[in-house]
């Protein structure tokens, strides 16, 4: 395999990914905020609250199947038919799980919050089924990274802002209705899902297998080492965006909050985009040129620091300007200023050494990749409450 080509090839599909999120998001936004209300935009965002746990719920597996598919022990065909045996029986658990917090009348998303009660039921049974599809999807696009397939992952990316955006305009022409703009993203995922499946399908040689026991007992013994490695930084995100609307409990500030994310992830994605085909590199390669692969992770390192150094001048220079076609009020604009540059800074500097994190889970020194995670909680909940 040519490393080069395929980093240079992902390079290109990430940044193609990040541009193309970030023009849609500056045109579309500002004109959808304005033709269906802030409100509405909280609520369609609320939509995708649960599936942020989707990285957790998945036990690992995602890390496992490109990890093990270096792996001589268990063909890829294995690994994945016991990735898929273990994900379904993860989907069966939650969805009992859901149920009976359903039966129990709990209200997830707090009383307070400005929904109806037909609205907040679709809600809930709409975000729930997004994060059972977010599951599916997540294990489809490890299989595609395992087969050296990430920039078919960042296009159909790409793709799913867009298509959201461009639907939720569309829709805005037609319809007032709140429950068909909160069954649209789900809609959506569903559509990314089937591509998935047509894809892995066609284009690759993975099939379903039988497999024994064993097989699948070695695969979750490996899952559960990624989940414990990174069980609070995958919940920390999460649990920061429902702690906030259950004390703000009103889905326009959430929109404030949701929107800050959207944009310092885009220049979180940027950086990152430089490390994630090379853990698939990594798992592969690291025993046998382990001199050349930590060559290339310092390379990524000093380039990573570079785009992180010019990305927080380029906010602090102009993100006013940019912000500024959001169309919010002055005192909205001044929080989501504040906001995005607190997190551009703190989930910046852990872009920065993300290539390190994955050279050490393709070596499988998990703790030294834990370590490196570690500082992500402790600075996430400090700027949280700044």
């Amino acid at each position: 395999m040519d490393i080069k080509n395929y980093l240079k090839k992902n390079v290109f599909a990430s940044v193609g990914k990040i541009l193309t999120v970030s023009s849609v998001t500056l045109l579309l936004l500002p004109i959808i905020i304005q033709k269906i209300g802030l409100d509405l935009y909280g609520i369609i965002s609320l939509t995708l609250l649960f599936s942020g746990v989707s990285s957790l719920i998945d036990l690992g597996l995602s890390q496992a199947i490109v990890l093990l598919s270096g792996d001589k022990k268990i063909s890829s065909n294995q690994v994945i038919t016991s990735a898929v045996y273990i994900n379904l029986t993860v989907i069966s658990v939650i969805s009992v799980v859901f149920v009976v917090l359903n039966y129990l009348n709990i209200d997830l998303l707090g009383e307070n919050i400005n929904l109806s009660s037909t609205e907040k039921n679709c809600l809930l049974i709409t975000g729930f089924l997004i994060l059972i599809f977010m599951l599916l999807n997540n294990l489809c696009k490890s299989i595609l990274e395992a087969n050296y397939f990430m920039h078919v992952v960042n296009f159909s990316l790409a793709l799913f802002t867009p298509v959201l955006y461009l639907s939720i305009f569309l829709l805005s022409f037609f319809t007032s209705n709140v429950l068909v703009y909160i069954v649209t993203p789900l809609i959506i995922t569903i559509v990314l899902f089937l591509f998935y499946i047509v894809f892995i399908k066609t284009r690759t040689t993975i099939k379903l297998v039988k497999v024994s026991k064993t097989h699948i007992k070695y695969v979750l013994q490996c899952s559960l080492k990624f989940l414990n490695l990174g069980l609070i930084n995958s919940i920390i995100m999460p649990v920061m965006r429902y702690l906030f609307i259950l004390m703000v409990a009103d889905v326009g500030m959430y929109a404030i909050f949701d929107l800050s994310f959207k944009v310092a992830m885009l220049a979180n994605s940027l950086i990152v985009s430089l490390s994630v085909p090379m853990f698939a590199v990594f798992s592969k390669l690291i025993k046998e040129k382990a001199a050349e692969m930590s060559k290339i992770a310092f390379k990524i390192f000093y380039i990573s620091f570079l785009v992180y150094i010019v990305i927080i001048a380029g906010y602090h220079f102009l993100g006013e300007f940019i912000l500024s076609y959001l169309s919010l009020t002055e005192s909205n604009l001044d929080v989501l200023y504040n906001l995005i540059f607190i997190l551009i800074v703190s989930l910046g500097s852990v872009a920065v050494v993300e290539v390190f994190y994955r050279y050490f889970l393709g070596d499988n020194q998990l703790k030294k990749a834990f370590l490196i995670k570690l500082s992500v909680p402790v600075t996430s909940v400090i700027f949280f409450f700044y």
